[in-house]
């Protein structure tokens, strides 16, 4: 069984090593074929992985088909891509992560309440505000 603590430590430790090995790629090289590397990498990756995770349904259909899977992929290229183009125009690697979910932060927050009816409360209305206060702090200062 995976508890809360492993899942968040595998996701940690992929975002950073994400984040350190998506700036080190070349310039020079194309970003769609760095795309295609990341995916073929990514399949191989998740084949292995299906033998290892424990999953409710045996065996994989298109009867589990989901667009909100087809979504999420979608979603997963515009991040790599966008990723991948911040730090070739030269945004810091202690920058970027943080401005980027900070900002997508205040973006979900009304969704999360609205759409999915989760609870806000004062408490996370402060951290809302600390994100916004944290998104003006990262932003480039004129001199």
């Amino acid at each position: 069984m995976i508890t809360q603590t492993t899942s968040a430590m595998i996701a940690i430790a992929s975002v950073a090593t994400y984040h350190v090995f998506i700036k080190s790629i070349p310039n020079d090289l194309n970003p769609i074929s760095a795309l295609v590397t990341f995916y073929v990498t990514a399949l191989i990756c998740t084949l292995v992985a299906a033998k290892f995770v424990p999953v409710t349904t045996p065996g994989w259909s298109m009867a589990e088909f989901s667009w909100a899977a087809v979504a999420v992929g979608v979603a997963i290229v515009g991040i790599e891509l966008g990723f991948l183009l911040m730090y070739r125009t030269g945004w810091h690697l202690s920058v970027a992560p943080l401005a980027t979910m900070g900002a997508a932060t205040v973006v979900l927050a009304p969704i999360a309440v609205f759409v999915f009816r989760q609870p806000f409360s004062a408490r996370y209305f402060f951290g809302l505000a600390l994100c916004l206060y944290g998104l003006y702090l990262l932003a480039p200062q004129e001199q």
